[in-house]
């Protein structure tokens, strides 16, 4: 199966923020766009990756783009994979806002860019940002005029003064686009998530098609969450690439920090986390804790073993089906769920990603009739019967009451009786029964008085 990259909210106008390091992109791209998803520091360079969100201004919603610093002719691997990603926002803009700053005046970068943008076609706006004070007239505003792209727009991303009427002027160019309202339609949202370097973002580039994560051998060069959208097999797809998740005690960097908390809560707006684990260094306590993570919050999980080309080469190399067995023998809560191998620089196997969080998404979706529940838990129950204290304990009936999780109540004469082991043998059973791997199952016991009968009388 194959994965196309499409438009990011392909129906929306895409307004693109370039410019060179450290002029204020991220704090005037989170102003707008009401979040906080991209990252603001003093350091230039802290944005990376290319950030979106919808924004809306006067009743005109867009999808705005952030992107890291623009430095043209670098030479530095990671400043030309920035650069590379500007570029592809530019091909995909309808409206660009190229930003500098009037504290530092037109740099050589700055004319550098603006040679760039004349010679497109796509509609321009320079914006001239940190003017804080309100006296437009302390700051020397001459040497823009001389790049070429009209009337400097001021604003003041820290204190948002002057915002409005760049918006204003914005919104000018979406009549002109005569932009329709997007198309509703759900995505799965898929979070990649794992321990910096293990191939997150080669992973997401190549599913892409497209460089839209910068890949790097240095630990934690993606520093933001990263949305790309996808159309594979007829399902579309949100795949999220997050920063490397740390032990909280090693994280001694702000931007690090903020990125893992970040991370987290990617995955918590997510359907299914596929989680990357490093087939040579094999899973890890820190592996382990955000497979957990993913599970306590009742999201869909994959686990995914990258770099299976180098295990291939070893000498000593075990096969697939061994190496799986060894995962689930590590870590015993990972028998419900899917672990594929891949490997994200070949390319070989990773389509199965798509497959495999389609089908562990439509599993967590699914509905059982209450019918065939008592059905299941009538059979379950004769073959091993519930006891607690040495008491005979009766199960009335099981409903539904929830997917994504699949979340289901257990009618019981005495629930408080029932022991762990019981309660994690009827899970393993309700999952065997309906097909519920790669996802969490919730079992909620509730009391319920005896009935005449032998219990389970709800099925009848």
């Amino acid at each position: 199966m194959s994965a196309h990259p499409i438009s990011i909210d392909p129906v929306r106008p895409i307004v693109a923020i370039i410019g060179r390091p450290n002029v204020g992109k991220s704090t005037f791209f989170n102003r707008i766009s009401g979040t906080r998803k991209a990252i603001t520091d003093d350091r230039p360079g802290v944005t990376r990756d290319r950030i979106h969100a919808v924004a809306q201004w006067l009743g005109h919603r867009f999808t705005l783009v952030d992107t890291g610093g623009y430095v043209p002719g670098s030479k530095d691997e990671i400043e030309g994979s920035i650069r590379r990603q500007a570029e592809h926002a530019l091909e995909a803009a309808d409206i660009v806002l190229f930003m500098c700053e009037a504290s530092t005046g037109v740099t050589g970068d700055d004319r550098e860019v603006a040679d760039l943008l004349r010679r497109r076609d796509t509609p321009c706006l320079l914006v001239v940002n940190k003017v804080d004070h309100p006296e437009i007239e302390r700051y020397d505003l001459g040497e823009f005029y001389a790049l070429g792209l009209g009337e400097p727009h001021v604003v003041s991303a820290a204190n948002g003064r002057r915002s409005g009427d760049l918006l204003d002027a914005l919104v000018a160019h979406f009549v002109q686009l005569e932009a329709a309202p997007p198309p509703e339609e759900e995505a799965v949202r898929v979070v990649l998530a794992g321990r910096p370097n293990v191939g997150k973002s080669t992973l997401i580039n190549r599913l892409a098609g497209q460089e839209v994560s910068i890949v790097h051998d240095v630990p934690g060069t993606t520093r933001d969450a990263t949305d790309v959208t996808l159309d594979c097999g007829g399902r579309r797809f949100v795949l999220v690439d997050t920063a490397g998740m740390r032990r909280r005690s090693k994280i001694d960097d702000q931007v690090e920090y903020y990125s893992t908390l970040r991370a987290s809560y990617s995955i918590e707006r997510c359907d299914v986390v596929i989680v990357l684990v490093d087939a040579i260094e094999g899973a890890t306590a820190q592996d382990a804790r955000i497979m957990g993570h993913a599970m306590e919050l009742g999201k869909g999980l994959v686990v995914a073993v990258n770099k299976w080309d180098l295990m291939a080469a070893k000498q000593d190399r075990v096969g697939i089906d061994t190496y799986r067995d060894d995962l689930r023998h590590r870590y015993p809560f990972l028998l419900p769920y899917p672990i594929l191998v891949l490997s994200a620089l070949t390319g070989s196997r990773t389509s199965r990603c798509f497959d495999e969080a389609a089908r562990v998404h439509d599993r967590a979706h699914i509905r059982i009739p209450t019918s065939r529940l008592n059905r299941w838990v009538e059979e379950a129950t004769k073959r091993l019967p519930p006891t607690g204290a040495g008491r005979e304990i009766r199960i009335h009936y099981v409903t539904q009451s929830a997917v994504s999780p699949p979340t289901f109540l257990v009618f019981a004469t005495r629930p408080d009786l029932v022991g762990e082991s019981y309660r994690r043998h009827l899970e393993r059973s309700l999952r065997e029964t309906f097909d519920f791997a790669g996802t969490p199952v919730r079992l909620h016991w509730r009391h319920s008085r005896s009935r005449r009968g032998n219990g389970t009388r709800a099925s009848r």
